[in-house]
Order: C-alpha cells, then structure tokens, then sequence
C-alpha cells in the first residue's frame, strides 16, 4: 500500500496538492444520500466540476450531489474487475492491489485534482460502499483529515425504492442493501466517522444536520436557512 501511495505523488507534480478534509457519505443507494449531500454543500463544500444533473424519473429531481466522472471510473473500475453497482457479492481484497489497481488508483488522483482543485470535496457514490479499499492509498496520503458519514434506511424501504426505480426484485433489493451497509461499516474502521439514518433526516433535519455539522467542525448557525431548500420530507417514498 506504502508502495502505491508513493507512486501517486508523481502523477501531477507541480500541481497544488488536494485539500486534506474532505467529507465522504458513504451510503446504499436509495438510502436518502443525495438529502443529505445537498445539505452539507451548503456548508461550502463542493462535489467537484462534473456534477451529475437532476433527474426526477429517478427520484432525484433536486440532484445528486455527486460527481459524475468520479461515478464513471468507479463504474469503469466495476467492469474492468467483471462486476458492477448491482452485483451481490462483495469485490474480492486482490482485487485492490497490484498494477491493475495502481492504474486506477493513479487516475483517481489525477480525477481528483482535476476535479476539486483546492476546494474542500464533499464525495459521495454509492459504489464506495464497496469501493473504499480503492481510494485507501490516496486517503492516506493525501486526505489525513477525511471524515466519514454512513446514513442508513430500513433494507425494505430501499429494496421498494429499488424495485420502483430499476424494476430489481425485492430480494434483490435486500441482497444488495446487506452487501453494501455492511462493506460501508467494515471498511471505514479507524476513521474518523459520523453515523445518522434516513428517517431521523426527513422527520428531524434541523436537529440532525446540527448534529452533523457539530460533529464535523462546522458553525451550527444557520441551520434552517441552509436545509430550507436541500430536503424535502415529501420526497420520501417507499
């Protein structure tokens, strides 16, 4: 891993190196992640250049909040290995090693720089669930100070969202739910970490976004003008 990390310094030398405190939300999908990104970028984060568009036929018609290149190399990463966002079987440890990994590992980086510049970055995908031992050498070298926050919704309010959405079978659904809450918690061990649920956003979120930011080091002030227009409790389906 020491090996990879070095390997990253030389990609863009000369370059202004990557803030070191991004803020990751590492949550299944459907589990009320882009809520909850679109409250903490008022906070003066930013998902980077490429944002990923609304898109209502999903359910997301107040966006993302993702970035949408980081998306497709993780995607790209998925195929390259044989696997996908919707495969039930979690990606094998070999799989986040050697020159194979290193490539995409150099790339993330180079993504990265290009993408969030010496802006604080707010990364959030789905896919990191089951992807954080992918960006580990480029976490340790170069994000010292990241933090981590894993929301959580009741497996079958995900697994109906799922079925509406993509036409994926409830069991299916829940498979996937499992895969990903579980890879999301193991991988995380040892950072910095902040945990909340979908349910305590929609019902309370002037508390829990006070909560979070408190957590996160940030001034509580102006809670409810920043969450005014960032979660909508009528959005919650399923």
């Amino acid at each position: 891993m020491l090996k990879s990390a070095n390997a990253l310094e030389v990609v863009n030398p000369g370059r202004t190196l990557l803030r070191p405190d991004p803020i990751f939300v590492i949550g299944m999908h459907r589990s009320g992640t882009s809520a909850l990104a679109g409250a903490l970028e008022s906070f003066g984060l930013t998902v980077g250049k490429t944002v990923m568009p609304p898109h209502v036929g999903q359910g997301n018609p107040k966006g993302f909040y993702e970035n949408l290149a980081l998306t497709n190399l993780h995607d790209e990463f998925l195929k390259s290995i044989g696997s996908d966002w919707q495969q039930e079987k979690p990606v094998r440890p070999q799989k986040f090693s050697g020159k194979s990994a290193l490539r995409f590992q150099q790339k993330l980086f180079q993504l990265l720089v290009d993408e969030f510049g010496d802006g604080r970055p707010l990364i959030k995908d789905p896919r990191l669930c089951r992807l954080v031992p992918l960006w580990n050498p480029v976490i340790e070298e170069h994000f010292p100070q990241a933090q981590f926050i894993l929301p959580i919704r009741h497996p079958v309010e995900v697994a109906f969202s799922l079925h509406k959405r993509d036409q994926m079978t409830l069991d299916h659904g829940l498979r996937l739910w499992v895969l990903h809450v579980l890879e999301g918690e193991r991988t995380t061990r040892g950072f910095r970490r902040l945990f909340t649920s979908h349910e305590q956003l929609m019902q309370a979120p002037l508390e829990t976004l006070d909560r979070l930011a408190k957590g996160l080091g940030f001034s509580s002030e102006s809670i409810a003008s920043r969450v005014q227009d960032r979660i909508d409790p009528a959005l919650r389906h399923h």
